[in-house]
């Protein structure tokens, strides 16, 4: 018991460590480097209270979640209790419980980025009727704040006169897009850092959790293909916010696209016996180069009719 009683405050500490330091960097608007830095180390807050509820048991790991939260409340303040608990918190528990009860790891993704959306939708809900506006209002004006903040930041004192004008206006059009597109990137952020945790618990705490099916297997539900259709139809010849929701959607269901186009890159990389280096190079360059995360977007897509990881015969 006191072991356990150890390992829970071991990791109240790594985890309001990590949600500061984020924070203090972060918060470091005049460089762009310490909010990359920070960004990043953003995705290792869950971890620490993730491997305690494989390790020592979910009830320990949510007394853990429930101590951060009011440390940084006191530390802080209420609001970034509330968001660690939105944010990082419901899944850093519910995640790991769901894998220990045997779910498949898509399904407990998904299952804990509604929850975190659903939390977090609640308490936007709660603090925008105070501020008397709407949700929805309140977040497309935090959205617009935070988009032209970065913005702002970007030097064009360098650049010809005619230069910075055009680039003022396509950094001006991307802003606008960014704005437009937020619940989609809030919902992917949310599942790709779950993801990312999911990893963390296969490879540090695989013993204790039953076994999974392997990412070069997965496939994406094939009605799916439906909605995809609906939404870009929606995106074609809607208006307003109906056209809005329908672009939300379809950036969404083409990133679940795109995650099929990496998993049957796996595949053809372990039929090749590809290794790890060039694995990690490939991922790489199909991560950062926009033609071709549309190629392995298409792949993705396509594999419901063609099959890309069905065996075939070749002749001699």
């Amino acid at each position: 018991m006191a072991q356990k009683v150890l390992s829970a405050a071991g990791t109240v500490v790594a985890t309001v460590g990590l949600q500061l330091l984020v924070l203090g960097l972060v918060s470091q608007g005049q460089s762009s480097a310490l909010v990359f830095v920070g960004s990043g180390l953003a995705f290792l807050v869950p971890w620490p209270n993730a491997y305690l509820a494989v390790r020592q048991g979910v009830g320990f790991a949510f007394c853990a979640l429930l101590v951060s939260s009011i440390l940084l409340g006191i530390v802080v303040s209420p609001a970034l209790a509330v968001a660690y608990l939105v944010q990082f918190g419901l899944g850093s528990v519910m995640v790991p419980c769901l894998l220990m009860r045997g779910w498949r790891w898509d399904a407990a993704v998904l299952s804990a980025t509604g929850l975190s959306l659903g939390g977090g939708i609640l308490a936007l809900s709660a603090y925008a009727l105070r501020q008397g506006q709407t949700s929805l209002a309140f977040a497309d004006n935090w959205a617009r704040t935070e988009v032209d903040k970065a913005l702002s930041a970007l030097d064009y004192a360098k650049l010809p006169a005619e230069v910075a004008q055009e680039t003022q206006e396509i950094v001006k059009d991307l802003g606008n897009r960014l704005i437009e597109l937020y619940p989609a990137m809030t919902i992917l952020t949310i599942a790709l850092m779950l993801l990312v945790l999911v990893v963390f618990l296969r490879r540090k705490a695989e013993h204790f959790l039953p076994a999974q099916s392997l990412f070069h297997a997965w496939k994406v539900a094939e009605h799916l293909v439906w909605i995809l259709i609906a939404s870009g139809a929606a995106v074609l010849f809607l208006d307003g916010a109906w056209h809005r929701l329908a672009l939300n959607i379809l950036v969404v269901v083409l990133a679940i696209y795109f995650l099929q186009g990496l998993a049957i890159l796996n595949h053809f990389f372990n039929v090749k016996g590809v290794p790890p280096f060039l694995r990690v190079l490939g991922y790489f360059l199909v991560v950062v180069s926009f033609p071709l995360r549309i190629l392995a977007t298409g792949v993705g897509i396509f594999d419901l009719w063609i099959d890309f990881r069905k065996p075939r015969n070749h002749k001699d």
